[in-house]
């Protein structure tokens, strides 16, 4: 029986390129192992990277909504960081100033006017707010602070004012200042937009709207009813007690009436809090899904890994150890 046998060089070359293959391998089984991901990306979607490729694409879309979904939370836990502060200031002031106007005493009422300003300062300050460089309320102008300073609009009240005579003079005025359209609010007191800040938004077709600007009515009540106390602040009436109180319990009364528009805006501020936190946590879910999907593709079997790897280091000893041994082959001994 006859037998074919390789040459010399074939079967150098044979173990040349067995030998190569080899240590590809041990490489491929090294590096998959270290780091988790599969080499051979090809081999694993069998030449189709259709699927991968939406999966990553779905990924990047969910990353933006993330963004966008971070940056509403902060919005939005802001203004009601802000509105919070507001009703604060909002329930200590009225029962102060109520209560300073039915003691009737000027240093009560000096004291409760002071205080009052100061309050008035505050709240301004805190409608100013700005988020990343972004004004809070001022709606789509979020570039632009959203009031003037306390001292331009206190100081173009007090010109307002200086021809009343009567409590119900400054009353009158006063309503009409910060209520009616094209007043002084609109023209000297607010700088920001009419329009809402766009909205955010959350995922696929979903946005959310935070619809709080300064030129709320419900804050407009907020910032009149301290501007009253503050005019007396002012001097508006001095040497006249019973107007000073007067104008004292109007003032408290009017915070006390806004206190139901400022519990509004706050409920408001909170639907779209919760809409935010219902869209983070689907969000959330949905990159879970689709990344335990990317990696059931792409991911190496790590025990499956570190067999193959095993395997691989003893086919290379054992192809060292027979080239050794071939290497000392004499004549001699193979015959």
């Amino acid at each position: 029986m006859s037998s074919i046998s390789l040459g010399d060089m074939a079967s150098t070359l044979r173990t040349m390129r067995f030998t190569t293959q080899v240590k590809q391998d041990l490489e491929r089984y090294t590096s998959e192992l270290s780091s988790g991901r599969k080499q051979n990306i090809a081999a694993a979607v069998s030449g189709d990277f259709t699927p991968l490729s939406s999966i990553e694409r779905s990924l990047r879309t969910l990353a933006s909504y993330d963004l966008s979904i971070r940056e509403a939370d902060l919005f939005a836990t802001s203004m009601q960081t802000t509105l919070g502060t507001i009703a604060s200031h909002l329930s200590d002031s009225a029962t102060g100033l109520l209560t300073a106007a039915a003691n009737g005493g000027e240093t009560s009422i000096s004291v409760a006017a002071g205080d009052a300003q100061s309050r008035f300062r505050s709240i301004l300050s805190a409608l100013n707010t700005r988020v990343g460089d972004r004004a809070l309320f001022s709606g789509a102008a979020t570039g632009a602070t959203a009031f003037a300073p306390a001292d331009d609009i206190l100081a173009d009240l007090q010109a307002v004012v200086a021809s009343a005579t009567t409590v119900s003079d400054v009353e009158t005025l006063l309503d009409d200042w910060f209520m009616v359209s094209g007043g002084g609010f609109e023209t000297t007191a607010y700088r920001g937009s009419t329009r809402h800040l766009s909205g955010f938004t959350l995922g696929d077709g979903e946005s959310a709207s935070l619809e709080v600007r300064g030129d709320d009515p419900a804050l407009r009540q907020v910032l009149k009813g301290l501007a009253l106390a503050s005019l007396l602040d002012q001097g508006l009436f001095d040497g006249d007690p019973d107007a000073r109180a007067q104008l004292l319990r109007s003032a408290g009364e009017t915070l006390m009436g806004a206190q139901a528009g400022l519990t509004d805006l706050q409920a408001q501020v909170g639907s779209v809090e919760a809409r935010i936190e219902e869209a983070g946590a689907a969000n959330a879910s949905m990159k879970y899904s689709y990344s335990r999907a990317k990696s059931d593709i792409v991911s190496a079997d790590p025990e499956d890994t570190a067999s193959l790897l095993q395997q691989t280091e003893t086919q290379l000893e054992l192809i060292y150890t027979l080239t050794a041994r071939l290497s000392r082959l004499t004549l001699a001994d193979y015959l």
